[in-house]
């Protein structure tokens, strides 16, 4: 082809581009306005009876609240005004992401995979290595971070919000004065996201059956009348044979009171988790947060890098395919080296045979096929609907002409 045949090809194709890629709808972002009742949603009561307070020692407001819903899926507290705090915790995804990494403003990829943020009021720290502890502090941290939001100057996001129409009377009916502040900003996201409560569940619809029967002690240990005989089994395994509950503890099945772990996913670890030192003075490497199991059955990929796709498959890694890591949490190690799992899993090691080099035996479960199947059973049980489709949780914007 000549080179001046390919000049004209060329032209032609950037011309091409520049006529579809130039319309008014491309270049004119589409215009988004918040639809809201003119009575506030009930953020501040949980929709059914539950045998713990969702909204820890928080008193939630239904007008910050309200903002909070507001200024949690507005796009234009992103550097670009495409991204908001709802593009990547998804409802029906139970406020995590179905993908492996989400995407960010500039469509890079996050380093970590989505958590959902169900039950915040139970939970005493944040984000996969656990880095902040305060709420309200949290839910600024993805609006400015350079992949997420990109928005890293608060005067800015303070005068973009100052300059919305519709916030100021969310923020008079919220604080009773439209002044906007990053502190204010901050509290509004944090009682919306710790209004986001998960009490609908079977798991929870059954321990409550049980504790109002007059049941003491823990309710995990005695079978559910709302459950079948697998869930039954499967729940029973999971509290009493496995060491699951051993980190998936509490009222949120997080661990939200234990420290976080290493499961042995990688013996060199690409991502090291949490920094600082373990309780050995050892320093840490592979340690992250133990994520909650409720809504599990939507919130794949699993794992802080999103590496298992399945339920089965996080279950069979546990089962067989936890890796020798030095630092490797006492839950998931066999007995003869300090492990805190059940005498009755695996084979007893001799004493001689334990590795001295720095090296730990993994427990194998040796899980039967029906016990798997009764796990996931039962974390199914763990599914809240109405989180997931409940109006005063959903995306109050509409596009308008």
């Amino acid at each position: 082809m000549s080179n001046r045949l390919t000049f004209l090809v060329a032209l032609a194709c950037t011309m091409l581009i520049w006529m579809v890629g130039c319309t008014p709808e491309a270049v004119k972002p589409l215009k988004r306005l918040p639809v809201l009742p003119d009575d506030a949603y009930d953020y501040a009561t949980p929709p059914r009876e539950s045998f713990f307070i969702p909204y820890g020692d928080s008193v939630i407001n239904n007008d910050v609240a309200t903002l909070g819903r507001v200024l949690f899926y507005d796009q234009q507290l992103s550097a670009n005004h495409r991204t908001a705090c709802g593009s990547c915790h998804k409802q029906q995804f139970g406020f995590a992401d179905n993908s492996r990494f989400s995407v960010g403003y500039e469509n890079q990829l996050t380093g970590r995979n989505t958590q959902t943020i169900v039950n915040t009021g139970t939970q005493l720290g944040f984000f996969w290595d656990l880095r902040e502890a305060i709420l309200d502090h949290m839910v600024l941290q993805p609006i400015a971070n350079h992949i997420e939001m990109g928005l890293d100057d608060t005067l800015e996001m303070e005068g973009r919000i100052r300059n919305i129409q519709y916030y100021s009377p969310l923020f008079e009916k919220a604080f009773g004065t439209d002044e906007v502040t990053t502190q204010k900003i901050g509290v509004a996201l944090a009682q919306y996201v710790k209004s986001i409560v998960s009490v609908s569940t079977k798991y929870d619809e059954g321990a409550v059956a049980v504790r109002n029967s007059g049941v003491t002690g823990n309710v995990n240990h005695v079978d559910f009348p709302n459950y079948t005989e697998q869930e039954n089994f499967g729940k029973h395994v999971f509290f009493l044979k496995f060491a699951c509950s051993q980190c998936h503890g509490g009222v949120n099945l997080d661990g939200s009171l234990s420290a976080p772990k290493n499961i042995g996913l990688e013996v060199d670890y690409v991502d090291n988790g949490m920094p600082g030192l373990d309780d050995f003075g050892r320093v840490r490497d592979g340690f992250f947060k133990t994520p909650s199991l409720r809504n599990i059955q939507f919130t794949a990929p699993y794992m802080h890098d999103g590496r298992f796709s399945r339920l089965e498959d996080v279950i069979e890694f546990y089962n067989s395919g936890i890796q020798p890591h030095p630092l490797l949490s006492e839950e998931l190690r066999t007995r003869e080296q300090g492990g805190l799992t059940f005498e009755h899993l695996g084979p007893v090691i001799p004493f001689d045979q334990v590795p001295t080099d720095g090296r730990v035996l993994p427990q194998r479960m040796y899980m039967t096929g029906e016990e798997k199947a009764a796990i996931v059973a039962f974390l199914k049980t763990l599914s809240d609907y109405e989180t997931l489709t409940d109006p005063k949780f959903s995306d109050p914007f509409q596009v308008v002409e």
